[in-house]
């Protein structure tokens, strides 16, 4: 499990947040694209959250996909899927 920020951590990663929008200001300046700019922004987000994780931001996520899946009567296991509403497998058509 990855343990929540610390404050020096939450520290360097709101440094690294106002350097992506410094970066991507740099961009538009540049002439870059919408396409090209969100593109860079995304990739540096999921760097910045690939090297400084949130425990506690994971864990908010994980439970809000747990309780997506419960409320369609879906649940994961550690085997694989397991269908309790009788939906079918995800993905298919019928």
């Amino acid at each position: 499990m990855i343990p929540e920020l610390s404050p020096k951590g939450k520290m360097e990663k709101a440094i690294g947040l106002a350097s992506i929008a410094n970066d991507a200001k740099k961009l538009t300046e540049a002439g870059a694209s919408p396409l090209e700019e969100q593109t860079f922004i995304n990739a540096a987000r999921r760097e910045l959250a690939r090297q400084r994780p949130d425990g506690k931001k994971m864990g908010e996520a994980s439970q809000a996909a747990q309780a997506f899946k419960q409320s369609r009567g879906q649940e994961s296991t550690r085997f694989g899927f397991k269908d309790q509403a009788g939906l079918g497998q995800p993905g298919s058509a019928y």
